[in-house]
């Protein structure tokens, strides 16, 4: 190949890579995520080409089992598995909705942090 010419190089399908990157939990039924995982504890992936950039595994997830995300929508986890990406763990919601769920499971930060003292 000539100099200064790339080739371009054709990607996997993205459900493929994805799936590559799961690992069944049989006791909590979770999608364990072994791709990368950021420091808040969510799988990471990339959507392609660098331009395309990354994305949270979960919500990747979401999209290709279940369909698109609307904009205004998070996709929270029901398990509370920051990794898990099971479908069938994944639900539509608000930031609102997520606090409450968050409240109603007594994870938030400041109920944790009282706990703790």
């Amino acid at each position: 190949m000539p100099k200064g010419i790339y080739q371009r190089v054709k990607l996997r399908p993205l459900a493929e890579r994805f799936m590559e990157r799961v690992q069944p939990e049989p006791n909590s039924g979770c999608w364990l995520w072994t791709g990368g995982v950021a420091g808040n504890g969510y799988g990471y992936l990339s959507l392609g080409r660098r331009s395309e950039g990354m994305e949270y595994a979960h919500r990747v997830s979401y999209r290709i089992h279940v369909g698109m995300i609307p904009n205004h929508k998070m996709v929270l986890h029901k398990c509370d598995v920051p990794n898990c990406v099971n479908p069938d763990h994944l639900f539509l919601g608000t930031q609102f909705d997520n606090m409450q769920d968050c409240s109603k499971k007594e994870r938030h930060g400041s109920q944790k942090r009282r706990e703790n003292a």
